[in-house]
């Protein structure tokens, strides 16, 4: 993220609140965590590196709001509407039915 900070003032001034820092620094940051999880499985990940590398996440997700993604509801409420709705229209057809029938 350092690569990507121009200096913590100037950041906000560059990229706005959360601007576009995340999409300018998203290739880096997980080259990075790539990296740190490839040094982690080989056994080379030190105790500062791990506090680095959790500053660096803290910084991505926390400060930065940019470890989140945007996530739409629409389809999970219709869905969870239509579920609901699902028994309720299957009771009230079966009333029906065996009402006429």
């Amino acid at each position: 993220i350092r690569l990507c900070d121009h200096g913590s003032s100037g950041i906000n001034a560059e990229y706005g609140e959360r601007g576009d820092i995340c999409g300018a620094c998203k290739t880096d940051y997980e080259a990075l965590l790539n990296m740190f999880k490839d040094l982690q499985h080989d056994g080379y990940a030190c105790a500062d590196l791990a506090d680095s590398m959790n500053s660096t996440a803290q910084a991505w997700s926390v400060r930065y709001n940019c470890g989140h993604p945007e996530v739409k509801y629409l389809p999970v409420v219709s869905l969870a509407v239509g579920m609901l709705l699902l028994p309720i229209t299957f009771y009230g057809g079966n009333r029906l039915i065996t009402k006429y029938v």
